[in-house]
């Protein structure tokens, strides 16, 4: 009966050595994996006045009513727009519709935007999408591209007083595909 104890206890052994340590396993210092991600086409724009931070109020200050254009220098004193896309996109703006103060209105056609990097022209905000930029660069790891956009305003004369608003949009689109409606 010793005997068949000793077999049994040295069969239990060995079976606990042989799942402890299965021959199949294989021992190194080091290992290496590769690590494999997709990076998604991301398009990302931000508009800033005077560097007070995305979508901050625009604000021309007070005007007369004298019928003279006035201009406001696009940049860190003024209007600018940031891409962090990392692919070139197209951008396009517009405004919500005219300069509205209760039932009083300066035209839209009063409100002019230039960017540095299209044609260069002053060209007059209007209610549907037009683009101001084609094919702008993708941002760098190192920081998104910036474009000054100079605005102008003409207030007529006749114009009641008041505070006037409306809104600007912009929008941006992988360069090539379809604007924004």
């Amino acid at each position: 009966m010793k005997n068949k104890n000793i077999i049994g206890i040295m069969a239990l052994a060995l079976v606990i050595a042989v799942g402890a340590c299965p021959a199949f396993a294989a021992q190194t210092a080091s290992t290496t994996q590769q690590v494999q991600v997709t990076v998604n086409p991301t398009i990302a724009i931000a508009a800033t006045w005077e560097n007070a931070g995305n979508n901050s109020l625009i604000n021309l200050g007070s005007r007369d009513a004298d019928g003279l254009q006035t201009t406001f220098a696009g940049g860190a004193s003024g209007e600018q727009l940031y891409t962090y896309s990392n692919v070139p996109i197209d951008v396009y703006t517009k405004a919500s519709g005219d300069l509205t103060s209760g039932t009083n209105t300066i035209a839209l056609s009063n409100f002019l935007y230039k960017d540095s990097t299209g044609t260069n022209e002053q060209t007059a905000f209007t209610q549907t999408y037009a683009k101001i930029h084609e094919n702008w660069p993708a941002a760098t790891q190192s920081g998104p591209n910036v474009d000054s956009v100079d605005l102008a305003l003409t207030v007529p004369f006749g114009t009641a007083s008041g505070n006037y608003a409306s809104t600007v949009y912009f929008s941006a689109v992988q360069a090539g595909q379809a604007g924004p409606l």
